[in-house]
């Protein structure tokens, strides 16, 4: 089964679209305030606060049964734009628990159903903007490249365990927070920047997705998905 948080818009919502057609059931944790209207046999949405530890715990702990060969998929994510001298700390501290903190809560609790059942997958979206430097994306760019941090420690832990732990370096996406940025700065960006001269597709990501499912022997792995740019 697969555990999505961050599956209502954007890459997630796309996801969610094309897994909904494997054989696996799908869990969806969602902090949005209404559910997706989006609905499929294999489909079941959540709605729950991913920065709370306690209600990310009762979820999961009402799921126990469900919770078979786990591949936990963790496309949640916050933006806010400012530069680095005047960005709001509530701003700071609220990227960095939806950005960072709740993988980390989700992890906690489903690598113990993991080790159990000897298997388990986790990937986590980052980004090329911590690895590239973006101005204005300071909690952004800290939380994104805090996740390799975490990913490399429970690669460590859990490898013995079956256990895949890998990110995503994503670069620009024509999908989700990237239509906030001005068409003609995007194209801009994309034609002086991007070798490949292109946006990415998500299909691009959830084919690799599929690789990192199929494929035990890629883990501590930071994948870069973005045409060249980094």
């Amino acid at each position: 089964m697969y555990f999505i948080t961050g599956g209502s818009r954007g890459i997630g919502r796309y996801m969610v679209e094309r897994l909904a057609t494997s054989k696996d059931e799908l869990i969806l944790a969602t902090y949005n305030s209404t559910l997706p209207s989006f609905e499929h046999p294999n489909v079941e949405w959540c709605k729950v606060d991913l920065r709370s530890y306690d209600e990310v715990e009762a979820l999961i702990n009402s799921k126990k049964d469900k919770l078979k060969q786990i591949k936990f998929v963790n496309c949640a994510g916050l933006c806010y734009n400012a530069v680095t001298h005047k960005y709001p700390e509530m701003e700071w501290m609220n990227q960095i628990q939806m950005n960072l903190t709740s993988p980390f809560y989700v992890s906690k609790l489903l690598i113990p159903f993991m080790r159990e059942q000897e298997y388990g997958r986790i990937v986590f979206m980052s980004s090329v903007v911590a690895q590239i430097g973006v101005g204005g994306t300071p909690s952004y760019s800290a939380s994104k490249s805090g996740l390799w941090g975490l990913m490399k420690s429970i690669m460590q832990e859990n490898a013995s365990k079956k256990i895949t732990c890998n990110t995503l370096n994503l670069g620009y996406f024509d999908i989700g927070m990237i239509r906030e940025v001005p068409r003609n700065v995007l194209d801009e960006m994309v034609s002086t920047r991007v070798p490949n001269r292109t946006m990415g597709h998500p299909e691009d990501i959830y084919k690799t997705i599929q690789l990192l499912v199929d494929v035990p022997y890629i883990n501590g792995a930071g994948i870069n998905i973005n045409g060249g740019l980094y």
